[in-house]
């Protein structure tokens, strides 16, 4: 299929460049007004406990949608686009599946609320870890937050590679030069920036800022692109706008899937642990995903740490239940205009490095990018890669003031034994903040010499730990306490298990391997769960050898959390 009109012609101009400086301006300044008044460790790691609720809640769901989000679920809803030599461009797959893990999305929230939350209002907590040590010992929150920062380090680092990739797009219409790697050197620096500066009051409110605009970018595209299909781009039947959204996307509309489709009862296994998102994906690895990233993950409790007590914690936390569903859904469908765009206009965007007939890259993760570049006007334009800035470096600041203060408090302040000077603890933290966005610059490169469809690929590395995490915690809840022993050994063999499991799923990673996978690979959803199941083995296993000392317990509060 030929262009027949509005041909990928790739601009930025002046005013555009002057709309995502504004922006740039605007992150930059709200962080040094929050380093305005701040005096000591609580100040920068807790905002002072005095973040508004409402301000946490758009700030949780800022978080969790990342440029991923705004790229990749698009990506999943227009489908797997590809160029055959005889048969030209087509695209297979794509649906709105996704939200069948809402269901789990919005339960997981609710657990957290009711049951996690009041853990972190019982003492001066600064990270999920200090439990850790209440339950197990000091050596089980230095090993399980060393892990967490493995998890953190490599999901997030995929996601500093996907917002390069607009930049990247971005950055080839002004100077042919610009590659990806300027791409992730800039998100770094400036999330960087205001990061370090203005700590977790900084990542709260420019988060909450940074919500309203990329919200108010996806909707402008949603009903942007129907708007264009008219006249030559009018579908087959002569039907317009959302119409011939309907009628030549129909297929990309399926949502609901509860699973278990096949003849056979093992073909059905292989449906449920192995096909697309289904139902039993939400309910249950999906629920569980959910309390390990919003219940034990410091990238995202940082933010309820900051609240005011339990009850605003709680607020904060079921306004994002509210909100992630539709959110979600308004990426997907995205999607499906843009599949209709190009599907009445042509898939072949014209354009290098976006050029779907090179091998080795997953083109549908360049289909919103692309169309930014070429079809948006300007200053909307300006507006709109504003917007998936906002979403991008909102998970990107998270990640850095995640792990500046894990090393910090989590790894330092127990290995030094004493205490430094709130001024020499403060700019270590800045320092760490710092080192940390070296780190996930690092990953970002590694992750865009890959093919791998970005969603699946940042999902499946931060999984590599998170299941060990979320069966320590777990059965600390459960138990209440234990010996630190079975601990790290569940952490330790769970992530060597992880490890050979996604080796048998891609042997090529292998130096001098070519075989083929040895079977089908399971769906990511599932794998935090299956290292939880691991790590729970190991350490039921271990128990009756290591007896737990009667003085611990996750819900004792120590007389200094702050040691």
């Amino acid at each position: 299929m030929t262009h027949l009109v509005a041909a990928p012609v790739a601009t930025f101009g002046i005013a555009d460049a002057l709309v995502v400086l504004f922006y740039l301006l605007l992150v930059t300044g709200v962080g040094f007004w929050a380093h305005l008044g701040q005096k000591s460790q609580r100040d920068y790691f807790l905002a002072g406990r005095n973040l508004p609720w409402w301000v946490v809640g758009l700030s949780i769901v800022a978080t969790e949608t990342s440029a991923l989000t705004f790229i990749g679920i698009p990506a999943a809803a227009f489908g797997a686009l590809k160029y055959d030599e005889a048969t030209g461009y087509s695209v297979t797959g794509g649906n709105l599946f996704w939200m069948m893990l809402m269901s789990g999305y919005v339960l997981g929230r609710v657990i957290i609320a009711w049951r996690i939350i009041p853990l972190y209002f019982q003492g001066e907590v600064y990270t999920p870890y200090q439990l850790l040590k209440r339950a197990f010992g000091p050596r089980a929150r230095i090993v399980g937050s060393a892990f967490q920062l493995i998890g953190i380090s490599l999901g997030a680092g995929v996601r500093v590679y996907v917002t390069a990739i607009p930049l990247w797009a971005v950055g080839c219409t002004i100077f042919p030069w610009f590659t990806i790697l300027h791409g992730i050197l800039l998100i770094v620096l400036v999330s960087l920036v205001y990061t370090a500066v203005g700590g977790i009051k900084a990542v709260a409110w420019t988060e909450m800022i940074q919500y309203f605009i990329y919200i108010s970018g996806a909707l402008f595209v949603l009903f942007y692109v129907p708007s264009l299909l008219r006249g030559e781009l009018a579908a087959p039947s002569g039907a317009e706008g959302w119409s011939a959204v309907v009628e030549v996307g129909r297929d990309k509309l399926e949502w609901f899937r509860l699973g278990l489709e096949g003849e056979t009862f093992g073909a059905r296994v292989q449906d449920l642990f192995c096909g697309p998102f289904n139902l039993f994906m939400g309910l249950i690895p999906g629920t569980l995903g959910i309390v390990l990233a919003f219940g034990f993950d410091q990238l995202n409790v940082q933010r309820l740490l900051g609240c005011k007590g339990v009850t605003d914690s709680r607020k904060a936390m079921l306004l994002s239940a509210v909100l992630i569903a539709p959110q979600f859904l308004l990426f997907l469908l995205i999607g499906v205009v843009l599949f209709a765009f190009y599907k009445l206009n042509g898939f072949d965007f014209g354009l290098a490095p976006w050029d779907p007939r090179t091998p080795g890259v997953a083109k549908s993760d360049y289909v919103f990018p692309v169309f930014m570049v070429t079809q948006i006007p300007p200053v909307l334009k300006g507006f709109l890669i504003s917007a998936l800035l906002a979403a991008a470096m909102s998970s990107v600041s998270s990640a850095l003031s995640a792990m500046g203060s894990m090393v910090t408090m989590d790894i330092y302040r127990p290995l030094r034994g004493a205490l430094a000077s709130v001024r020499a603890e403060m700019t270590l933290s800045r320092v760490m903040t710092g080192a940390s966005g070296l780190v996930l610059g690092a990953v970002a490169i590694a992750a865009s010499r890959g093919g791998q469809n970005v969603i699946d690929l940042a999902f499946t590395l931060a999984a590599l730990t998170g299941g060990g995490i979320l069966g320590i915690f777990i059965y600390g809840l459960v138990h209440k306490r234990g010996h630190e022993t079975p601990v790290i050994a569940g952490l330790v063999v769970s992530l060597l298990f992880m490890l050979v499991l996604n080796l048998t799923w891609n042997p090529s990673l292998i130096p001098g391997v070519t075989s083929a996978p040895l079977w089908p690979r399971i769906t990511w959803p599932w794998h935090p769960l299956i290292g939880m199941t691991v790590c729970l083995t190991v350490l039921y296993a271990l128990r009756p050898f290591y007896p737990a000392s009667m003085d611990r317990g996750i819900d004792k509060a120590e007389a200094s959390e702050t040691e």
